[in-house]
């Protein structure tokens, strides 16, 4: 979807492989992978900025979901048979999922990415797991280990520093509040993780991603249909073939594809191993932004992005 996704517990066991000399290494066909999706998870701000100068972040969410339902639809209808039936609780759970990961994300990434530059954004969802040590904290009453405490100190100061500062970076003049909608936008894949990482415990991830994303643009099209439907629909009647491209890549590759690059990587792979991939998304995101968009790589983006990472890499560690 566009962006890092926070790992499950229940992870396979690392897969090594051999090679002439005896020595073991990671097995390529995973690393690829994951490398893959790093670079699509990267490139998803960037196509959604190039849109968003045709569209505005309900028609693109729209759009993206509408595509991406009509590949995951028959996927779900060919399993629905072999899949275990979900209890009360659990469909409460798909619903709280999909409204979250839909509506709430995706707009709120849209609209994010309306107000601050691509590396800026990426940056903000990289501090995930210190906003997840935090309510862990305050919410469950969970202890932190000293090493986790001044990681999630780190993070928070890197993130403070760069929504105080961040128009030096080459965000525009409603940064702060996209960086504010940036953490929302945190806190809402956060509730989404919390929401199916029971349900993906002993089902197959991607059926219960796809049978989310049903749910959430089902909720979508209640709640927004009969107000937008005509403007979404004259709106996308407008879009460009170039637009329509981007669209059509970011539902397919970016929402479908990288799943399933993950989810290929993850099988093979410790959750360790896997998730620390996510430290290269903000590195290729200012890359392509760079490149695609002519967003600036200061030095102030750099200093506060070495600092998060420093921070993220110590709660994770811990």
């Amino acid at each position: 979807m566009g962006t890092c996704h926070a790992v499950v517990p229940g992870d396979p066991p690392l897969v090594v492989e051999s090679n002439s000399e005896g020595r073991t290494r990671l097995p390529s066909g995973a690393a690829t992978a994951l490398l893959l999706a790093v670079l699509l998870w990267a490139s998803n701000a960037i196509a959604i900025k190039v849109v968003l100068r045709e569209i505005d972040p309900l028609t693109l969410t729209w759009l993206r979901y509408a595509i991406a339902c009509a590949l995951y639809a028959p996927y779900a209808l060919v399993l629905r048979r072999s899949a275990v039936p979900y209890s009360r609780r659990e469909r409460w759970l798909l619903l709280a999922g999909g409204i979250t990961v839909v509506p709430i994300f995706n707009l709120t990434l849209y609209y994010a990415l309306s107000f601050t530059t691509a590396a800026n954004a990426s940056l903000v969802r990289l501090t995930e797991p210190a906003w997840v040590l935090l309510l862990a904290a305050l919410l469950f009453g969970e202890r932190a280990r000293p090493r986790q405490l001044a990681g999630l100190g780190l993070a928070l100061a890197g993130t403070l520093a760069l929504v105080l500062l961040g128009r030096r970076a080459g965000g525009g003049e409603r940064h702060v509040l996209g960086m504010v909608l940036m953490v929302a936008n945190s806190f809402a894949w956060i509730a989404y993780i919390l929401c199916s990482k029971d349900l993906i415990r002993h089902r197959n991830a991607m059926l219960v991603t796809a049978h989310v994303s049903l749910i959430g643009a089902g909720v979508l099209a209640v709640t927004t249909g009969v107000s937008h439907a005509p403007a979404v629909t004259a709106a996308a009647l407008r879009l460009s073939p170039t637009g329509w491209a981007l669209v059509l890549y970011l539902a397919v590759a970016v929402t479908v594809g990288s799943n399933l690059l993950f989810s290929f990587g993850l099988k093979r792979l410790t959750a360790g191993a896997a998730s620390a991939y996510a430290y290269l998304i903000p590195i290729c995101t200012a890359l392509l932004a760079w490149l695609v968009l002519g967003e600036p790589i200061t030095a102030l983006l750099v200093t506060c992005g070495l600092i998060i990472s420093a921070g993220v890499y110590l709660v994770n560690r811990a």
